[in-house]
């Protein structure tokens, strides 16, 4: 069979009739919106399945959706990092354990050389305490 009879997909159907930048830029507005792969697929009428394999076939296709999500990624990383700078203790939690590495990581490691339970990591913290006056605690122990 001539190349010339061979089955468009939709991906070459927008290449053909001059669409795809606008459509790819849908795309990618839809991916940054967080719409699913489904709910993409959905504004194209095509199954997921499909959408799958149209990114793999066109990287252009896959490329519009990654940079959708990572613009998301992006801005929640700015607002996270926001709020660290504010001091906000649950930012900074969350930080620490996404960015600190192993060290600020409170989940389990998997089980090393078969000792049958999961190491876990705990960080080293000492604590100073002043050292207590003698004459001032015996003071606060007579006012009892």
């Amino acid at each position: 069979m001539p190349d010339s009879k061979k089955k468009r997909d939709l991906f070459e159907k927008w290449v053909e009739a001059g669409v795809v930048d606008s459509k790819l830029a849908l795309v990618q507005s839809f991916s940054m919106q967080g719409q699913s792969m489904g709910q993409i697929a959905d504004f194209l009428e095509i199954t997921r399945k499909t959408l799958q394999n149209l990114q793999n076939k066109h990287p252009a296709l896959k490329k519009a959706i990654e940079n959708g999500r990572q613009t998301v990624v992006a801005m929640c990383q700015n607002k996270l990092m926001e709020k660290v700078n504010n001091g906000d203790t649950t930012a900074i939690i969350y930080a620490l354990k996404v960015y600190g590495g192993e060290f600020f990581n409170d989940r389990k490691l998997p089980d090393v050389k078969g000792s049958g339970a999961g190491a876990s990591v705990q960080p080293q913290v000492q604590i100073y305490l002043p050292a207590v006056d003698s004459e001032a605690g015996d003071h606060d122990a007579k006012k009892e």
